[in-house]
């Protein structure tokens, strides 16, 4: 069914797109809720990758599981607003702007000296991951491949590998909350 209003999406159809949206409207808040457990900002990165979609509508590439799709789309523009909230929260905290430009070699050392420290603790954290979490965590976070890319290059099923990740993660959260 969806890739039935995918494909009709992709040829301008209006109520096609409405469709898709009220179909996968609630599971994609529940989802986008449970990452950044903010209802605006989710809201209105549901309502922006739709926009977007219809935008690019003719571009748009035959999708065979339309819902994971746009899971993936969501989770790409969450992260993406995260990361510029950090930005502008980090800016933000500095009294002046001014002093951006002007950061004492003091500043900068201790600055490097928390990224250094910041970068240890993820090799640690990593060092505690049997060998085939490391390397399917290297594979999708360092390299960007995708789950099915991952199971092919290691000769595992999409299943084995999406759980390695899931239990990876779980271990690393475990790791940084100490």
């Amino acid at each position: 069914m969806h890739t039935d209003l995918w494909d009709k999406i992709r040829f301008g159809d209006t109520s096609a797109m409405k469709t898709l949206y009220q179909a996968c409207y609630q599971q994609l808040y529940v989802y986008g809720f449970k990452l950044i457990a903010d209802k605006e900002k989710t809201k209105d990165s549901i309502h922006e990758l739709f926009c977007e979609l219809w935008e690019k509508r003719s571009s748009l590439q035959s999708v065979n599981h339309v819902p994971a799709y746009l899971k993936i789309c969501l989770r790409n523009k969450l992260l993406k607003q995260i990361k510029q909230d950090t930005l502008i929260g980090s800016i933000n905290d500095i009294p002046e702007v001014e002093t951006l430009k002007e950061l004492s070699y003091e500043d900068l050392l201790i600055a490097a000296q928390q990224d250094a420290a910041s970068q240890y603790k993820l090799k640690m954290a990593i060092n505690q991951l049997t060998p085939t979490q490391k390397e399917i965590i290297k594979l999708k976070f360092f390299e960007g491949l995708n789950y099915e890319s991952i199971a092919q290059n290691l000769q595992l099923k999409h299943r084995t590998v999406y759980n390695h990740v899931h239990t990876a993660i779980s271990q690393l959260r475990d790791f940084f909350s100490l």
